[in-house]
């Protein structure tokens, strides 16, 4: 940490002092307060006024900002340099979206491979491109999980349209994949194998189970091959395989991987139409980020409220309460691109960092949320932040009544309820969250929206000084599961751990 840095960190945390004592009636809100913390985007807007902050705070959270250089990591990330120092990597997903990178070549062969996928969705679309049986597709298998899964189902259930039917399998147990098969009919059926390394072990028995269902019900070993779609960076693994096969940059991550060949479940579902347009929504808030000043910038102000409520309010969890019922899969999303990005414990140099990094994330659909965690919200003991997304799209009664509540639900949580005479009744308040309105949903709103919050993740790694492009602490247990697989299929097979090798023995003799 620099010097100026931790000037700036020593004032934020005097200033978290004062504010952790204040009440949230003590917060003066008038007109230029409530401009300066609103942010409106063409169809997105940020609103963090209800945040336990004030302009000083505000202030000089946007320096913290300039002290780290936060908009040169931005730059050098849009740039295509390395950002990703453990693998030596770029970080190119921006640049799948149309978002000027550097070298131009890097560019074009991007646009191209995803002319070609457009093309390839399509012809399967519009009947061109046929199963092995000669028929027209009406459904499609995707294969995949974590960041070959997360996105994909998200935007297939929001955004969904044309006439396919897409299910997803991403777990690997038996009944799992029975129920996901047992409607389904191979000779209508697109498969889509989705895995960046193209190892992930239980993509790959997945794939295994869906090549045996198919020679099953066809009685042909070769069935699959023209159903077939493998997408992967690890070109070397998929070559001598059967079917089409489509690549994904290795400097583009799987958490950050929809805009790419991993999206086209997404293409298929949306059509290319709509799909275009979730591409220039994420191009809408690439420019932003990319040239708006720390204090006009969505991105940036995210992720200084997010250090602010983590590092200096004490929060360890932050709520992600979706009033947009297409929108019910994004806290599931969210949850592996902040955690995923940003559980770290070490920085970029290899020191211990010195703070917390990112909090837990969380949440889930609203209104069913008032009747399940908002009485631990409410009165609960812990603190916590929260983003309320709603939208001003107003065609029911009850669409008017999604939005009443998201802004009761955001009001209740800053100010509270006083009640001297029920104390059962009284909400202490105090929890900032910020809320964000989208004029409508569709494509482009929710393109804007993901890319907000990648960028967020982004910010926040610059900031903290970790890398928010690597998960190494995902590797390790998948080391130590496949030994003890091992030992669970082998009984001859001993563990290097002597306790794992006892507990497994014990383990052994209840299988049946």
């Amino acid at each position: 940490m620099s010097p100026d840095v931790a000037r700036i960190w020593r004032r934020l945390e005097e200033l978290a002092s004062d504010h952790r004592a204040r009440t949230p009636e003590s917060y003066a809100f008038y007109p230029e307060f409530l401009r300066d913390h609103t942010l409106s985007l063409v169809d997105l807007t940020l609103d963090w006024s209800l945040q336990r902050l004030d302009q000083d705070v505000s202030r000089t959270l946007v320096k913290l900002s300039d002290a780290t250089n936060l908009q040169e990591q931005l730059r050098r990330q849009f740039a295509g340099e390395i950002v990703n120092p453990t693998e030596q990597r770029a970080a190119l997903h921006t640049a799948l979206r149309d978002t000027p990178t550097s070298p131009e070549n890097v560019n074009d062969q991007l646009r191209i491979s995803r002319s070609e996928l457009i093309l390839f969705a399509v012809n399967v679309l519009t009947g061109h491109t046929k199963s092995f049986s000669g028929d027209a597709f009406t459904d499609v298998l995707h294969l995949g999980i974590g960041g070959s899964h997360l996105g994909q189902k998200l935007l297939c259930d929001a955004l969904g349209s044309s006439r396919l039917n897409i299910h997803f399998l991403s777990n690997s147990q038996s009944k799992h994949v029975h129920d996901t098969l047992v409607d389904l009919n191979p000779a209508k059926t697109l498969v889509i194998v989705a895995s960046k390394s193209f190892t992930t072990p239980e993509t790959q028995q997945n794939f295994q189970h869906v090549g045996n269902w198919f020679a099953e019900r066809t009685g042909r070993r070769d069935s699959l091959s023209s159903n077939l779609v493998l997408i992967s960076s690890n070109a070397s693994l998929m070559a001598g395989l059967p079917g089409k096969h489509f690549i994904v940059p290795e400097e583009v991550g799987g958490r950050y991987s929809v805009w790419s060949a991993m999206g086209l479940p997404v293409l298929l579902r949306l059509g290319s139409e709509q799909f275009e347009q979730l591409i220039q929504g994420a191009n809408l808030i690439d420019q932003h980020v990319a040239t708006a000043p720390s204090s006009e910038n969505a991105a940036i102000m995210l992720a200084l409220l997010a250090i602010w409520n983590t590092n200096f309010l004490a929060t360890t969890s932050h709520a992600v309460l979706s009033y947009v019922a297409a929108l019910r899969w994004l806290p599931g999303y969210l949850q592996q691109l902040e955690m995923e990005s940003l559980g770290k414990s070490v920085t970029i140099d290899g020191d211990a960092v010195p703070h917390h990094t990112t909090s837990l994330t969380w949440g889930g659909e609203e209104t069913d949320g008032q009747h399940a965690w908002h009485q631990w919200l409410h009165q609960g003991t812990h603190a916590f932040s929260a983003d309320f997304i709603a939208s001003t799209e107003r065609k029911t009664q009850a669409d008017v009544w999604t939005l009443a509540n998201s802004l009761a639900q955001h009001h209740v949580t800053f100010f509270g309820h006083k009640d001297s005479v029920a104390p059962e009744k009284h909400i202490q308040g105090g929890h900032g969250s910020t809320l964000i309105l989208l004029n409508s949903v569709n494509a482009r709103t929710i393109g804007m929206l993901l890319a907000l919050y990648e960028h967020k993740v982004a910010c926040l790694g610059y900031l903290w000084n970790i890398n928010p492009f690597d998960q190494w602490g995902v590797e390790r247990g998948k080391v130590m599961a496949d030994e003890i697989n091992k030992a669970l299929t082998d009984r001859n097979h001993k563990l290097s751990d002597a306790l794992l090798n006892e507990r497994v023995r014990k383990i052994l003799p209840r299988q049946k």
